[in-house]
């Protein structure tokens, strides 16, 4: 293996280069020169991976103190100075006269191109250069780890793209933002402005049409998954899995409600910034996912706020040899009671904004996601938490749904459990999905999985009662693999670990367990398994700290400066491997609730970058 110029940099400083495990073996990535920070992605059965690397992240540290940290974790940013205010009084009271004349010539240190690269990522203006939060890096078995751009063609990483799924012909796909570039700007002359002066063209960043697209990489490039209604924006698409026949999940939208686009055309006139900027950033803000109504469900047990955008429809699409991709399949929603329907209003209650999305596909076509479900008979009230109203709504939540034969159907009863979603699929039609209910008094969200065939759900037991699991991927084996809630022993703080659990023999195992007992790996996340076993999986260890140049950062003594990070591995089976015997607090877990401290907060902090616009 080839080693780059980070990875001669701090091969020296690292005791191991990947560790012996008592059931599996943990085998560091090739290091990159893109990203510091890292987060597992997608795998296939040839081991092939891919990798997201994250870009600007920003977080708060402490509750009481509210301290918010802002981090670029780029390498070498692409920074253009064309359109920096070089005498605004934030860039003047930073960087000496010196530093300046010289950024104005692109010429410029690690510190004052981590100093740029913040002050724009943390002031998004028309003006301002984008900073993107997240690219893909694909990192193949034998060779070196490379950018793997989705719409960013011109690298200039001005926007967040994820990969969700890799089949076995290397075929990736997943979601890509808006690409900026520099455009010149007319504004428009505003009619109620009588005496407006002339317009003055400027330089701004412009983001393309469509805020978001599904996006399909083969050997013939990338190619964005257009969906059926593109009107007043683009439209928009996400892509989630794709099969080994090319067929691709996800969901597209299919029409925009009358009134809405007419107040959305209202409001972007080309007046105040280009209209296809207002266009974007009106219809991202009216876009479901199931992460972002998780919040109201378990506040509140229904959904209470509709954000009526784009209409959101589940998809297959069908990748071409020829290297592009038309939609195959359009399915519907659960519905009222699980009708298809949609509800009609009555007694005052808000109308409900129906939409589905598949997260999976496998070789069989059969796909799984979510799909709004209502049931007027079910009146859930709340009260608002700021003025203390209270409030009657019918039952309204996303439901885990079976995308087969044009048809969608319930896997998870609405009756039993808050919300649902299926995440994954194997080809023996058995799917990975969670479900939330309260537990003791909290809304926890536990894994299941589904058997298709035989129309049943099982709830294996995971950490603890009052622990939170999501599962990320199953193989065909019925490996799960996904993320839970640890508390560790002799405290109150919950952490996350990745965890793998079999079908089989019904056994749910920390991956930590698993582990050699002298690992300086703590597995926090699993994101794919593929069929010989191995996972892609998320750890946090010790690691140099680098510079916005990629170079080890030095203490006053020369000494390399560590910091614990998050990174992308893989487990590898060890042959006949046994669970070791570490005897450490890491082996237990408190059967007690608990908040996240301070760890919790930092961990959840890099995750928070991909679970709000997970699926």
């Amino acid at each position: 293996m080839k080693l780059s110029r980070i990875s001669l940099a701090v091969v020296p400083l690292l005791t191991v280069f990947s560790t012996t495990a008592a059931v599996y073996q943990v085998v560091e990535l090739e290091p990159s020169n893109i990203s510091k920070a890292t987060f597992a992605a997608a795998l296939n059965d040839q081991g092939d991976a891919v990798v997201t690397g994250q870009g600007y992240t920003e977080y708060q540290l402490n509750d009481v103190n509210r301290t918010v940290v802002r981090a670029v974790n780029y390498i070498d940013f692409p920074l253009d100075v064309s359109t920096i205010n070089f005498d605004s009084e934030v860039i003047t009271n930073n960087l000496t006269p010196e530093q300046i004349e010289d950024a104005k010539l692109g010429i410029y240190e690690a510190n004052v191109l981590n100093f740029f690269t913040l002050l724009l990522a943390g002031n998004p203006q028309l003006a301002n250069q984008p900073v993107g939060r997240a690219l893909a890096i694909s990192q193949p078995v034998n060779a070196e780890a490379a950018l793997l751009p989705l719409r960013d063609l011109n690298q200039l990483r001005s926007n967040n793209e994820f990969i969700y799924s890799l089949n076995q012909q290397g075929v990736a796909v997943g979601i890509a933002s808006a690409p900026f570039s520099k455009q010149d700007f007319t504004p428009a002359t505003d009619p109620a402005d009588e005496d407006a002066e002339a317009p003055v063209t400027s330089t701004v960043w412009q983001p393309e049409a469509g805020f978001q697209y599904g996006v399909a990489v083969s050997s013939a490039g990338p190619v964005n998954l257009i969906p059926p209604y593109t009107e007043l924006g683009g439209g928009f698409s996400r892509a989630f899995s794709v099969n080994n026949q090319n067929l691709i999940a996800g969901s597209g939208s299919v029409g925009l409600d009358e009134e809405v686009a007419a107040t959305i055309a209202a409001g972007c006139l080309g007046i105040a910034q280009p209209v296809v900027s207002c266009l974007n950033t009106q219809q991202q803000v009216r876009v479901h996912a199931f992460s972002s109504l998780q919040g109201q469900i378990k506040a509140n047990q229904t959904v209470t706020i509709y954000l009526n955008g784009y209409q959101e429809r589940a998809m297959l699409w069908q990748l071409q040899a020829d290297g592009s991709a038309t939609v195959a399949q359009t399915f519907g929603f659960l519905g009222e009671k699980g009708s298809g329907q949609v509800y009609q209003p009555e007694n005052n209650h808000p109308e409900v904004f129906y939409y589905s999305t598949a997260n999976a596909v496998n070789d069989n076509g059969i796909a799984v996601g979510h799909s709004m479900y209502s049931d007027k008979d079910r009146t859930i009230r709340f009260r608002d938490q700021f003025t203390g109203q209270e409030f009657r709504r019918i039952y309204v939540a996303p439901h885990a749904t079976l995308f087969r034969d044009g048809e969608v159907a319930a896997m998870v009863d609405p009756a039993e459990w808050l919300a649902s979603n299926a995440v994954a699929i194997n080809n023996n039609d058995i799917v990975a999905g969670f479900a939330i209910k309260s537990v003791n008094g909290f809304r926890r969200d536990k894994f299941f999985y589904y058997d298709i065939a035989a129309n049943k759900v099982v709830f294996p037991q995971d950490f603890f009662a009052g622990s939170s699991s999501i599962p990320a991927d199953i193989n065909d084996n019925g490996q799960i693999v996904g993320r839970g809630e640890v508390i560790i022993g002799g405290t109150t703080t919950r952490r996350q670990h990745g965890f793998v659990y079999d079908i089989s023999s019904d056994t749910f195992r920390d991956l930590n367990s698993l582990l050699s007992c002298n690992s300086p790996y703590t597995v926090v996340d699993a994101n794919a398994i593929n069929n010989n076993g191995e996972i892609l999986a998320t750890v946090l260890q010790a690691l140099p700290r680098l510079d916005a140049k990629g170079e080890p950062i030095l203490d006053e003594s020369g000494n390399v400066l560590m910091a614990e990070q998050a990174r992308a591995v893989k487990l590898r089976p060890v042959a006949n491997g046994e669970p070791a015997n570490c005897n450490t607090e890491q082996d237990s877990y408190e059967r007690k609730a608990g908040g996240f401290g301070g760890f919790g907060v930092l961990l959840l902090a890099g995750f928070a970058l991909w679970t709000r616009r997970r699926r």
